[in-house]
This record gives structure tokens, sequence and C-alpha cells, in this order.
């Protein structure tokens, strides 16, 4: 019975995904990346580089917009942009804005929580 109930759930679940999720979890996946290279970085010039790609990709997911909670999510991203630019300004002091940098994760958890989808969400879309 499970065998053929799994393929059936599977099927639902990726039906329900669409483009601007997809091209959202990029943008999210990128500025994951640049987040790690940012909390990495050796010099100052690396770090303003890894920077500049997450506000780029702040901007370009509020873009895409969210498809759910969109005022929510936007002040969300706000804040962070906001964050970003208060590193970038205090940059030549490494140690500093790197230490800087774990609020911007308190941020994404506190902001990926309105986004995780319910059980039932999963099953049978929004």
């Amino acid at each position: 019975m499970m065998r053929f109930l799994f393929p059936f759930i599977l099927l639902i679940f990726v039906n329900g995904v669409d483009s601007q999720e997809s091209e959202l979890a990029l943008v999210m996946k990128e500025m994951a990346f640049s987040y790690k290279q940012a909390r990495k970085a050796q010099n100052t010039e690396d770090l303003l580089i890894h920077l500049q790609e997450i506000e780029n990709a702040l901007i370009k997911s509020k873009e895409i917009g969210f498809k759910r909670k969109q005022a929510e999510s936007t002040k969300g991203i706000d804040k962070v942009l906001t964050l970003v630019k208060e590193i970038q300004k205090n940059a030549n002091d490494l140690s500093l804005a790197q230490e800087e940098l774990v609020k911007i994760d308190q941020l994404r958890k506190q902001y990926h929580e309105i986004h995780e989808p319910s059980f039932w969400q999963l099953l049978f879309g929004n």
C-alpha cells in the first residue's frame, strides 16, 4: 500500500512547486553561499564582495516576491538589507564585521519560520 501511496504524494508535492518558488529558492541558496563565504573571508575586500552578493540577492528576492506572508517577508528582507549596509560601513574591522554577520543568520532563522510549510500544505499544497 505504501509503495503506491508514496509516488502519489510525491506527485502532489512536485506539482505544488511553481517557478516563483523555484527562482526564489535559487536566490536564497546563492545568498546562503555568499553568507558562508563572508564568514570565512580573510580580508576586507573579500568580505565586501560577499556582502555585495548578499545585498544583490536580497534585492532580487524582493523583486521576485513571496507567495505567502508578503508583508512580513519583505520586512525581514529590509531588516537584513539594513544590517548588511551597517556591516559594509564597518568592514575595516574584519573580526567585528564577521561577528555582526551572526545577526543575519538569526534573522534568517526568525523569518524562515514563517515559510515553513505544515504537513498539510506539503500534502495538499497551499
